[in-house]
């Protein structure tokens, strides 16, 4: 007889300790932090973009494009859309994009902007550069190949950055350096979105490590989403929030 949880088990009982603790922004005395939680976060209600973008998820699942199954979860996709539509960013990467569907929900909040999105796999690239074609008015450039050769193009070209996605958890090895990358390139008021902090070992040991680092003056974990900010007129802080 299994005495030990499975891991679904585990993953309920931290999320509901997350619930009973970390709630609606319960304990966070700092007004960004909070008005974040609460404004941000927490907001469930729903936007004009969320129906038409999972419209479009279901369309790729119909047509069985594979790499709709590692796009972005709706709810963290959906979060994605409302980080950005609360700091309005207008220099926005993206690293990886195995549909565009996680693309759509980055830059559905504005047309005036500039996102570059980068796909190793040229198959997804052509998708996500599809989508975005097809269904978005923000410009969009979708750059495929292999990161080490595309991420320098990109940053030479926004020159600093407002908003960076990485949605590159299943690639091991290799997430640091781009990190360290886009680090180069950060203002005060620089956003980092990670999806998949716990999503390998190697994951939650870069996350920790970004937490710590002297650059990073606030984090926000959400269990599997993590944000950074970097403005160091906020004391350091990192903060649990259940979502």
């Amino acid at each position: 007889m299994d005495l030990l949880p499975k891991k679904n088990t585990w993953r309920k009982t931290i999320l509901f300790y997350r619930f009973l603790r970390y709630r609606k922004g319960f304990g966070v005395h700092s007004p960004f932090a909070f008005a974040l939680i609460t404004r941000v976060i927490g907001e469930r209600g729903g936007f004009y973009c969320y129906y038409d973008i999972e419209l479009i998820r279901r369309q790729l699942v119909h047509k069985g494009f594979p790499g709709v199954r590692r796009e972005i979860k709706r709810s963290h996709g959906q979060l994605l859309f409302r980080l950005a539509n609360y700091f309005k960013p207008k220099r926005l990467l993206q690293i990886g994009s195995p549909a565009g569907i996680a693309t759509l929900y980055l830059t559905s909040y504005a047309s005036d902007i500039q996102c570059i999105t980068l796909e190793a796999d040229s198959e997804s690239a052509q998708k996500t550069d599809w989508c975005v074609r097809k269904y978005q008015h923000a410009p969009v450039q979708v750059l495929a190949g292999d990161y080490h050769q595309t991420l320098p193009q990109a940053l030479q070209q926004l020159k600093t950055l407002d908003f960076v996605f990485f949605q590159t958890a299943s690639r091991k090895g290799e997430n640091r350096a781009w990190v360290e990358e886009a680090l180069k390139h950060i203002h005060p008021d620089s956003v980092f979105f990670f999806e998949g902090i716990r999503a390998n070992a190697e994951m939650r040991q870069l996350w920790k490590e970004l937490c710590l680092r002297p650059e990073v003056v606030l984090s926000f974990d959400l269990y599997n989403v993590g944000l950074l900010f970097f403005n160091p007129r906020f004391h350091k802080q990192n903060y649990i929030v259940y979502f």
